[in-house]
């Protein structure tokens, strides 16, 4: 976390959003910054790797200009995975 000068404003160490409240800084870094080296993506894809993707499902999607639906990838319920 970044605090920048002049300023009330903290700034995410990874992504740079910036932040009013150094608390909602340190949650938004936490869980909800979607850069590949932030804590967030690296617990996720921990969670991932160690999922033996037991519960999966597939998902389905339109067929442009009809209205019939092909199945689109599948993926993990418990972990979000996508194949």
């Amino acid at each position: 976390m970044e605090i920048i000068k002049n300023q009330t404003i903290y700034q995410c160490s990874f992504c740079g959003k910036r932040l009013l409240s150094r608390n909602g800084c340190k949650i938004h870094e936490k869980k909800y910054c979607n850069r590949w080296y932030s804590p967030n993506k690296i617990n996720l894809r921990k969670k991932q790797e160690d999922c033996p993707h037991n519960n999966c499902e597939t998902a389905y999607s339109y067929i442009p200009g009809e209205a019939v639906q092909e199945p689109d990838y599948g993926y993990c319920l418990d972990c979000g995975l996508k194949f």
